[in-house]
């Protein structure tokens, strides 16, 4: 007989960031490899437009995971990590000024505030139960 999986069983197992090694390619990866061609980028519009497809990259990886297995803390970080995106891709087209300090606080604010969201966790739990549908429609 088939044991039955609680919803926190199910959620684990498709939860990306759950595993050291997805947690490392899906998050960890685009920091560093922003950071690398961030210092070898000759202009802020090139290094804003790594930071801006990097924290794209995240944000939209939170919001597949928060899809796939309703991790709390990925349904408040996607949003943020792509409001980070969106600003450091206005400063890559030269639509927005900042200098190099202003883009290092747009980066590490987006970081911060979406590792923050770790804490809302420990109140409401790790994920978010979807409701059961009626039967009555």
């Amino acid at each position: 007989m088939r044991q039955q999986r609680t919803p926190d069983e199910a959620c684990v197992r498709r939860d990306l960031s759950a595993r050291a090694g997805s947690f490392l390619v899906v998050w960890g990866a685009p920091v560093l490899a922003a950071i690398a061609a961030g210092s070898l980028s000759p202009s802020l519009a090139g290094t804003a437009g790594v930071w801006s497809l990097a924290l794209a990259w995240m944000g939209g990886a939170c919001l597949l995971n928060a899809r796939r297995c309703g991790r709390l803390h990925c349904y408040f970080s996607g949003p943020i990590l792509l409001a980070g995106a969106l600003l450091m891709g206005l400063i890559a087209l030269e639509l927005l000024n900042a200098n190099t300090a202003g883009m290092g606080a747009i980066v590490a604010g987006a970081l911060v505030l979406a590792s923050l969201t770790y804490v809302l966790e420990l109140a409401w739990g790790r994920y978010v139960r979807p409701k059961p549908r009626s039967r009555d429609g």
